[in-house]
């Protein structure tokens, strides 16, 4: 591609934006300088698929002067600083060679000397181009005389040896002269003359200068503008399963790294036969607004220059303003068009994918990648590759042992002088070989990243051929039993990501994002159930180890933390915390120490042997663009990217515990460390914080850690008031700073936890948030309301959701200042007008308050504590501190565990309703597919008859004839839930407690067949169930969180190993199958029987507890009888009618509806008298222009004639209400006949 470099003084970028556009899609500029961009530090956010350097005029009464320099983002490049006083900017570049380009505009009336123009040279860093607007007049590049500035810059360029690249065409059209001069220069270093030619675009598009075009002469070797990617959209996936089909059956005398390499590229090649790929320049940006009309105003205007050009006459500069003017804006109007039925089309009726991918556009979620420019002593490197060597040889270093103390290396050289064995062993559950089970399950759930540097996606090997999926199980049971690791799967591709306001020049800036292969990946995958399933079931693990664990999260420790606090304050203590901050944790983890933890835990033979070779002989490139660096060496740490390297940080963090003394408590997630001690004496506090920091330093040293003292922080938590005496602790020597607040885990905890301060950061970031839905939620077009409440939710209101059942404890007018967030995405949503009651916002758009939703959040998050047995946090809750203390002290704010014991109390729920416990998912290694025979569901219920249903049945169950038949069913009505099993000779009925789900009884039922065929060792036994979801559940390859499906799962497959063979089987309900109608008669007769089953699973709750809520809603809106919406909707609930396909509808009678429209109430927020009828001289109202006004008799007859003819009363519900006598299309014609639709 030919190099091009673009100078142009466009006299207002964002005036001609769509010129400049033009001209960066036309040409592809390299670099394109820009002069009067007339900018200022309110405009941002345009044209970010490029990097944008500029300067604007910052002294002026209006936006003027300015210039900028816009670069493609696949260029490295980097600003150059400088002093100077001259509008210009400065961008230092590399495409094959290093060069400085500087744009510069100089007004006419700015009082130039030569010295400002030499200084200005001298900062630039050679060789240079000097591109602008100097308002000179000289013949030497054309212009028809000479004046002073033109013989200075000439003089300046005589003496600094620059070249004049100008050919003497004009580049600037005077108007009031209607003529024609050369006043814009370009000027080159001597090195840089014989690379380019100068031409001028004879168009001006908006402005009053021509674009100079510099082409680059010859074509310089470039390399492509991006990595080509699969299009798995328009894949052939039968093609590639065919093509996958691969058939081997000499891969036993191949070595590991062979048989990897063939299975690898048969699957390239197959993708290549049935996948189709990105190409490797980056696409043009659509111009979705373009349309026909744009292109003929386009067209006139430069037919109509071309005609000035020739002949410059008034008449026909008149005529090209026009024209000019004309088609700026018919753009505009295009552009505003487009965007109305862009945002529109963000609906309810698209796939939630293209939801989100049109919200990231709008809201400028781009993700073009740029190139960076580094330095390095103030040296740049002179091409991509040296970059890209540059940022290896940092990321290397970063893992060097270089990094480590001394008292660390004398103890890992002592150490590793000791081998550890990875023989014996394997007679343990976890090493025997993989199943094609624990494959599948692997590929039905990963996650979608992106291809290592094999090329080899996740959705390939979804798609294999089963022959392939065998032949790559072999492959790991390879790797497992020899314990060797693919040379080619320990190499990862780098791509490094600029940190958020760092400096782009530095290395140390980015960070690396590894690229690895996905069947390493996968086969880590299969690793690390195992090892994780060992770990838990033999909980090894640290109790207070909360990262990546399952039934574990943030918020574990938060509420831990907040409880430790407020005990402190409740007992008139003093809680002096300390958070940690490990630098390079994860790039400098003692490899041959997490082997040893390993091998302390009892992990041996294959597994170890795998995790070894693993760890070892790791490399990486960095890729920028599509250069590749040179390879490098990662010396420590655990590998960048994998799978496997969160487990195993984890287990080499493990042994923190051991040297935290037991007086300190302590919170670990991942490398996150927090401890805190309590006491009335804050010397106490100060020694046994120092005591344990000690002991932290003691285990790192020894462990191949340490400890940023600059970025740990300790607070001081008491609420004592006055000035207190802060601790005064220190690591390795330096002090640790005491601040009167630190942000942990995503909560910024004060001093005196009252967390105003995280309640106002949380507040500016929603607003910022909210920004989308503003953009999104017009009111006469844009998204409709149930695609903006789902917006609403994820993108806000889970901002406002995480930590708030912690922050929640913050005092009642703390908390007030989110609700404004809360109710401004609601109106957002709904399009309810802005004075629009709060409880009528709640009640139409279906949402609770904020302080409903964190009693929700908070007493699930309660009971699913109390569904994990070894939970870090139940403890809190079932053994509660200080409560009568707290009771006696109303004064000081009471832990989570007593809020949400209050808060549950309050609205009658049991605050510990019986649970059952969540189980130990099944040994990776025990698992398989239980057998659910789904034969039936090929037939639809609702279309075929019950008869062929019968026979279906009896044709299907002479297939088991050998099997005895149990059927189950599960019953729920409001007052009795229960379950039955009935076979032959046996019928057992259960009743479980009322919070159940219907699937909770259908387990319970399947789990009684179960039991009973386990007794009884029935050797072959079918189970008949109408559950399909139970048995989809049961049958599920995905992650199981369900506690009585994992109890199906566990008994079903300990009683294949007892020789007991237990086949489930959907039956479609109520159509005559005899045994089903007996289960199903058997499940409604458990209300004859006294309770049976007190434990459910915890999600059950979920229902009563909305209820409970929504009771308590009702309740209060009940009183809300003056409220106008209560007259249209007294019962809460979900209305379909409130959706419309049409915006417009939709806003127009969500405000009929709560009565507050911009006719009605708009006076105030403008501060005037309400509103009077003409003709009555009373009030305006919905109710009044609806029902009442004498003026609109007529066209109420004619749109409500149904009323009228039945002599129905009039009443707002019979036209607003959810299933109105009239028509609300008929509402809406009535207010357009009488002229207010759109005053509303």
């Amino acid at each position: 591609m030919e190099e091009v470099l673009l100078q142009w003084n466009c006299r207002g970028l964002l005036h001609n934006y769509d010129d400049v556009c033009y001209l960066l899609d036309h040409h592809h500029p390299l670099i394109f300088c820009l002069q009067e961009t007339h900018l200022n530090h309110n405009h941002s956010g345009f044209l970010r698929h490029f990097h944008v350097f500029r300067k604007d005029r910052l002294h002026s009464s209006h936006t003027s002067g300015g210039v900028a320099i816009i670069v493609q983002r696949s260029t490295p490049c980097i600003e150059v600083p400088l002093n100077t006083r001259l509008e210009a900017v400065a961008v230092r570049v590399l495409s094959d060679r290093l060069m400085t380009v500087c744009s510069i505009y100089i007004p006419p009336n700015y009082p130039l000397t030569r010295d400002e123009l030499e200084c200005l040279y001298d900062q630039l860093l050679r060789p240079v181009l000097i591109l602008g607007d100097f308002n000179a007049h000289n013949p030497i590049w054309g212009s028809g005389r000479c004046d002073t500035r033109g013989s200075m810059i000439e003089r300046f360029i005589s003496s600094t040896g620059l070249c004049l690249l100008n050919n003497s065409q004009a580049t600037y059209f005077s108007a009031p002269t209607r003529s024609f001069t050369s006043i814009d220069l370009s000027l080159s270093d001597p090195t840089l003359f014989p690379l380019f030619s100068w031409g001028v675009n004879p168009n001006p598009f908006g402005s009053d200068h021509f674009p100079i075009i510099l082409n680059r002469i010859g074509r310089p070797v470039t390399l492509p503008m991006r990595t080509p990617r699969w299009k798995f959209d328009e894949a052939n996936w039968s093609v590639f399963k065919q093509a996958s089909l691969l058939a081997c059956t000499s891969l036993h005398e191949l070595s590991i790294d062979r048989i990897t390499e063939h299975i690898t590229k048969h699957i390239l090649e197959a993708s290549i036969m049935a996948i189709p790929m990105t190409s490797t320049h980056l696409p043009k940006k659509p111009k979705p607004w373009w349309n026909n009309d744009c292109r003929i105003a386009k067209k006139k205007q430069n037919k109509a220059w071309g005609i000035f050009r020739r002949y410059p006459t008034q008449t026909n500069l008149i005529t090209f303003r026009i024209m000019k003017s004309r088609a700026r804006s018919i753009r505009k109007k295009s552009k505003r068009d487009s965007f109305k039925g862009y945002t529109s089309s963000i609906n309810s009726s698209v796939s939630c994918k293209e939801v989100w991918d049109r919200v990231h556009k709008i809201n400028g979620c781009y993700r073009a990648y740029s190139i960076p420019l580094l330095t390095r002593h103030g040296i740049c490197p002179e091409s991509i590759e040296e970059q890209a060597n540059l940022l290896g040889e940092h990321f290397e270093s970063v893992s060097s042992s270089d990094h480590y103390t001394p008292a660390f290396i004398r103890h890992k050289l002592h150490a590793e002088k000791i081998s550890i064995s990875t023989s014996g062993g394997n007679q343990e559950p976890y090493n025997v070989p993989f199943t094609l089970h624990e494959l599948e399950a692997v590929l039905h759930s990963p996650k979608q990243t992106a291809a290592g540097p094999d090329g080899i996606h996740y959705t390939m090997l979804c798609h294999l051929h089963p022959s392939t999926l065998e032949l790559i199980l072999y492959l790991f049971n390879r790797v497992w039993s020899e314990g060797h690791f693919p040379s080619s799967w320990k190499v990862a591709t780098v791509i490094p990501l600029l940190k958020p306001g760092k400096d782009a020049s530095c290395a140390s800036s980015y960070r690396p994002i590894a690229l690895t292969s996905c069947l390493s990946k996968t086969l880590e995958r299969m690793i690390n159930k195992r090892l994780m399933y060992y770990l838990e079931k033999s909980n090894l693990l640290d109790k207070y180890q909360c990262g990546f664990r399952s039934f574990r999260s943030t918020l574990d420790h938060l509420v831990r933390f907040e409880t430790t606090v407020r005990e402190a304050f409740v007992n008139k203590q003093h809680c002096v915390s300390v958070f940690f901050d490990l630098e390079k944790a994860y790039d400098t983890a003692w490899r041959f120490g997490i082997l040893q933890d390993l091998f302390g835990l009892g992990v041996r033979g294959r597994m170890l042997g795998a995790i070894q070779s693993y760890l070892q002989c790791r490399t990486f490139y960095v890729r920028l663009g599509t250069t590749l660096s040179r390879e490098f060496f990662q010396e420590n740490g655990v590998p960048q990217g994998g799978v496997l390297s969160v487990t195993l940080f984890i287990v080499k963090m493990n042994s923190i515990a051991r040297a935290i003394p037991p007086s300190v408590h302590y919170s670990i997630y991942v490398d996150d460390i927090q401890i805190s001690v309590s006491s009335c004496n804050p010397s106490i506090c100060e020694r046994r914080v120092q005591l344990a920091i000690n002991k932290l330093q003691e285990w790192a040293d020894t462990n191949g850690f340490k400890f940023s003292p600059e970025k740990t922080a300790c607070v001081c938590f008491s609420r004592r008031r006055g000035v207190l005496q802060e601790p005064s602790l220190q690591m390795y020597g330096i002090p640790i700073a005491t601040k009167s607040e630190h942000k942990f885990l995503g909560l910024i905890f004060d001093s005196k936890l009252t967390f105003v301060p995280h309640i106002r950061n949380l507040k500016l970031k929603c607003l910022k948030s909210l920004n989308i839905l503003k953009v999104l939620s017009h009111v006469s077009w844009g998204s409709d309301r149930l695609c903006l409440l789902r917006i609403y939710r994820a993108v806000v209101r889970s901002r406002l959701d995480y930590g708030s059942i912690v922050y929640g404890s913050a005092r009642a007018s703390i908390l007030k200042m989110l609700d404004p967030i809360h109710h401004q995405g609601l109106r957002f949503a709904t399009g309810a007008f802005r004075t629009s009651p709060v409880l009528s916002l709640y009640a139409e758009a279906n949402e609770p308050s904020l302080e409903s939703r964190r009693f929700a959040l908070g007493y699930m998050y309660s009971i699913r504590v109390r569904s994990v047995p070894q939970h870090p946090t139940r403890d809190n809750l079932e053994n509660i501190r200080f409560q009568r203390t707290f009771e006696n002290k109303p004064a000081v704010v009471p832990p989570f565990a007593i809020r949400n014991m209050n808060c549950a109390e309050s609205v009658e729920l049991d605050p510990r309703p019986p649970v059952v416990q969540c189980l130990t998912t099944i040994a990776p290694w025990d698992y398989h597919i239980i057998n659910c025979d789904l034969t039936l569901t090929k037939h639809s219920k609702k279309d075929t008859p019950n008869e062929v249903m019968r026979q279906e049945f009896f044709q299907l169950q002479n297939k088991y004839e050998q099997y005895v038949g149990l059927y189950t069913d599960g019953s729920k009505t409001d007052s009795v839930v229960g379950c039955a099993m009935v076979g032959p000779s046996v019928k057992q009925i259960k009743r479980i407690q009322n919070a159940a789900t219907i699937l909770t009884a259908e387990l319970y039922g399947l789990l009684l067949a179960v039991d009973y065929a386990t007794k009884k060792r029935l050797r072959h036994s079918i189970v008949y169930t109408d559950s399909l979801s139970s048995l989809r559940a049961l049958a599920s390859l995905k992650r199981i969180r369900n506690p009585l499906v994992l109890e199906l799962q566990n008994k079903v497959i300990a009683a294949s190993y007892k020789q007991i063979e237990i086949i489930f089987c959907w039956v479609p309900s109520h159509v005559g199958i005899p045994g089903n109608e007996k289960a199903d008669s058997a499940a409604n007769s458990a209300n004859e029987r006294q309770l049976d089953l007190q434990k459910i699973p915890y999600k059950d709750y979920h229902i009563p507890l909305k209820r409970c809520i929504r009771t308590k809603w009702q309740r209060e809106w009940n009183n809300e009888t003056h409220n106008k919406l209560h007259a249209v909707k007294p019962f809460l609930s979900e209305w379909e009618s409130a959706r419309h396909r049409e915006r417009f509808y939709e806003v127009v009678l969500c405000r009929l509806r709560i009565g507050h429209t911009r006719l009605t109430h708009g006076h105030l927020l403008r501060g005037e008298d309400a509103p009077e009828c003409e003709l009555c001289n009373i009030p305006l109202s919905i109710t009044h222009i609806l029902l009442e006004c004498p003026r609109y008799d007529q066209d109420r007859f004619k749109n409500f004639s149904q009323i009228y003819q039945e002599h129905t009363p009039l009443h707002l519900v019979i036209l607003l209400g959810e299933q109105p006598l009239i028509p609300h299309a008929c509402v809406f014609n009535f207010l357009k006949d009488i002229g207010l639709i759109h005053r509303l």
